[in-house]
């Protein structure tokens, strides 16, 4: 489960704030489309694990911000745990707009299952549950939103294994994009795309992901590139203010261009750091490469990507591996 906060409580924080105020329709339109409380489907939960299934293996899950038997996310690890071969599974109960609650804890091992109610409310950030927490081998959730980077940094502060819902946005928060660019956590196999409402109704939307730390054959694949830059230079236009060129679509990513690249945010699904170095986002350029900005716009305030006049959504710059010897220099700022 998860809840949806304020945009106040998503926005006006760190090196995003700017960016976020002024082009959030991508993440903020999901807020405003659906409750404020929301469930993961289990088919959904269901696809993405299949995946990692080896890692669970005499393992403990811990799933914080839970519904209880009601969750998804309970009912997939209770109806496999013998398949998985889990050590042990415990899930706690919170609901970030009931103040005077109980949270629950549920244990199930081989012996059996017990519940038992919490002291506090089951908020992740107790130290009750943070005790419980670290119990876990791999944490397993979809939390409120504006709580997301709190989970992360409890997750890996305590050095854990970890599939986390969240909004595909969040990757370019400062935390997050640099534990994303040091190879410590990564986009999941695939999207979260149905949700559902407390109601019983179903709610798709494209913006929000899984974020784990534990590896795929997915990050062993990468993009399979199929077009090419020469004869088709009207298609990559450079960007207004950088010398950057752009690719509106990461399938689109041609196959013989060694320079530099500004792909959206999409990339991540399919990103093998084998194959694709990430220099940083575009508001980065202006100050940690500013030989790639454009003379016209040496001085201007402007720092997102610049296309035909318009200003983009969030570009991610990229570098193929295998071309980085002329960017050897830029390469060795980040």
């Amino acid at each position: 489960m998860s809840q949806i906060s304020t945009q106040n409580e998503l926005v006006g924080q760190g090196w995003m704030a700017d960016k976020e105020k002024r082009a959030n329709v991508y993440f903020m339109k999901a807020k405003y489309e659906i409750d404020d409380e929301f469930y993961t489907s289990f088919d959904e939960i269901r696809e993405e694990l299949q995946d990692y299934k080896a890692h669970f293996k005499d393992k403990i899950v811990v799933c914080p911000c839970n519904d209880g038997k009601n969750s998804n996310f309970y009912r997939y690890f209770a109806l496999n745990f013998k398949t998985l071969e889990l050590k042990k599974l415990i899930t706690t109960t919170f609901n970030i707009n009931e103040l005077n609650s109980k949270g629950t804890k549920i244990e199930i091992t081989s012996d059996g299952m017990s519940e038992t109610q919490l002291r506090g409310r089951g908020d992740f950030r107790s130290d009750e549950v943070k005790e419980i927490i670290a119990q876990a081998d791999i944490v397993v959730t979809n939390p409120p939103f504006s709580l997301f980077r709190e989970l992360i940094d409890i997750a890996q502060s305590g050095q854990k294994k970890f599939l986390i819902v969240g909004g595909t946005y969040s990757i370019t928060y400062k935390k997050i994009f640099e534990l994303y660019k040091n190879n410590q956590i990564w986009l999941g196999n695939h999207q979260v795309n149905i949700f559902t409402r407390p109601d019983g109704s179903k709610k798709r939307f494209s913006n929000v992901s899984w974020f784990t730390n534990l590896k795929s054959t997915k990050h062993q694949t990468g993009v399979r590139l199929m077009k090419k830059y020469k004869g088709n230079e009207h298609e990559y236009p450079e960007y207004d203010n950088y010398k950057i060129i752009e690719v509106t679509n990461y399938k689109n990513i041609p196959i013989d261009y060694d320079g530099i690249i500004g792909v959206p945010l999409t990339f991540f699904l399919r990103h093998n750091p084998a194959q694709f170095h990430i220099l940083g986002c575009d508001f980065e350029i202006k100050e940690k490469y500013p030989e790639l900005v454009k003379q016209d716009y040496a001085q201007s305030n402007t720092k997102s990507a610049v296309l035909n006049g318009q200003e983009l959504f969030t570009r991610i710059i990229i570098q193929r591996i295998n071309g980085l010897k002329p960017r050897t220099r830029l390469i060795n700022q980040i």
